[in-house]
């Protein structure tokens, strides 16, 4: 039988299958398709969550159906465990800010304290949504058009050049 598992987007893919295939296997097809690892799809069909161990026919899904695909955002276990210090490129932030530390600390909590500036970094970019990207980049691509709150750079501030402010979120690179 011939399905169609379509994205929000707009995307979708064909696949020929029979009835007796499980889910874990049309997921692999859907994966190999468009390009979204198994691990990140939820198939859905009729409003039901499609489990990867049942077949299609347990969910009476039959030729021409069309199953929706949603894609779940990657796991973030590298949040959780500490960071391992990188080397870093001398023109970069990280390589100054790693300068700067060490002539006010300790080595050991030098690196700490920028272990610690790193992972609060990395997690507020996982918070960040495509939303608040679109956002920042309205308000940077068409000032005329933001809703009053300017842009501070870090040249305007006397921060490093990497920084800048938006809507009361303060954001290094």
């Amino acid at each position: 039988m011939l399905l169609t598992v379509k994205r929000l987007l707009g995307q979708q893919c064909r696949l020929q299958v029979s009835g007796e295939e499980r889910i874990s296997l049309v997921k692999s097809l859907v994966s190999e398709e468009l390009n979204v690892p198994e691990n990140q799809q939820t198939l859905l069909f009729q409003g039901k969550v499609l489990e990867g161990e049942h077949k299609l026919s347990d969910y009476l899904i039959g030729p021409e159906s069309i199953l929706y695909l949603i894609i779940k955002k990657p796991e973030q276990a590298y949040l959780e465990e500490p960071l391992k210090p990188i080397p870093a490129q001398p023109h970069s932030v990280w390589y100054r800010l790693s300068q700067v530390l060490e002539k006010h600390f300790r080595m050991s909590d030098a690196v700490k304290v920028l272990e610690r500036v790193l992972n609060d970094y990395y997690k507020s970019l996982g918070l960040l949504s495509l939303e608040n990207i679109e956002e920042l980049a309205v308000d940077i691509l068409n000032p005329e058009e933001t809703d009053g709150e300017p842009l501070i750079t870090g040249e305007q501030e006397g921060h490093p050049k990497g920084f800048f402010q938006w809507k009361n979120c303060i954001f290094c690179f």
